[in-house]
């Protein structure tokens, strides 16, 4: 998922292992302003959840992308 608004922009990317294993409920956040990353990572379904219906509903982000199908690589030494 993709919301944008102005020069903000927040990617929202499911994650996998190195073994190709999704990882559930676990979704990175990339956070972009005028094109330079802020900040990395990584939130839960429902944390996911509540900030996109906050933006989208209180604030001027649309969503413009759909990124469900390009999950990102993380490792974390097994644990989350």
């Amino acid at each position: 998922m993709q919301l944008t608004a102005r020069s903000i922009c927040i990617d929202y990317y499911p994650i996998k292992t190195w073994s190709n294993n999704i990882i559930p409920e676990k979704y990175l956040r990339i956070l972009t302003f005028k094109g330079q990353t802020q900040t990395k990572r990584i939130i839960s379904e429902a944390q996911l959840n509540d900030e996109i219906l906050d933006r989208v509903t209180n604030y001027s982000y649309n969503v413009t992308d759909n990124h469900t199908n390009r999950p990102q690589f993380h490792t974390s030494g097994g644990t989350l």
